[in-house]
């Protein structure tokens, strides 16, 4: 049965009297800790302490100025021509084969640049002869473009 009230309320009652408060609650649990502060301004140096007394004998005190320079040595005995003349032997023989090096190698970029320019003369002189000549042999082909698909055909 199905309740036949429920459409057709009337008015509202009175509104009864606020109740009596209820129970305090709990206490809160404790927030996180706060920010750390500015670290506050570094403090004076202080003064030097005292200079240390000498020691026992055999340990050092403070130190001494500083003495005289001495004047100075006999100059040393220069080598003989025999101790230098194998030396010097070396030293032209790597001279002269530094030379030789290096002649080789101009000789061998003058070859390499008359190579390169009878290699470029003749090549000049086949491409001359072609310049004026037409190659049909392969007809012209013209690329295909790609389709590209818009959003709005896609349906």
């Amino acid at each position: 049965m199905a309740n036949e009230t429920a459409g057709r309320r009337g008015p509202p009652g009175p509104q009864g009297h606020p109740g009596r408060p209820g129970p305090e609650g709990p206490r809160g649990k404790p927030g996180l800790p706060g920010k750390a502060g500015k670290a506050g301004a570094q403090g004076a140096r202080g003064a030097a302490g005292p200079q240390g007394k000498p020691g026992i004998q055999g340990e050092r005190g403070p130190q001494g100025e500083k003495g005289p320079r001495g004047e100075a040595g006999p100059a040393g005995q220069l080598p003989s021509i025999e101790q230098v003349m194998p030396w010097l032997h070396l030293v032209f023989d790597a001279y002269e084969d530094y030379k030789r090096k290096r002649e080789q190698e101009a000789l061998e970029l003058l070859e390499a640049a008359a190579r390169e320019a009878s290699t470029h003369a003749a090549l000049a002189e086949h491409s001359s002869d072609d310049m004026f000549e037409e190659d049909d042999d392969e007809p012209h082909k013209k690329r295909d473009k790609k389709h590209k698909h818009k959003k709005k055909d896609k349906k």
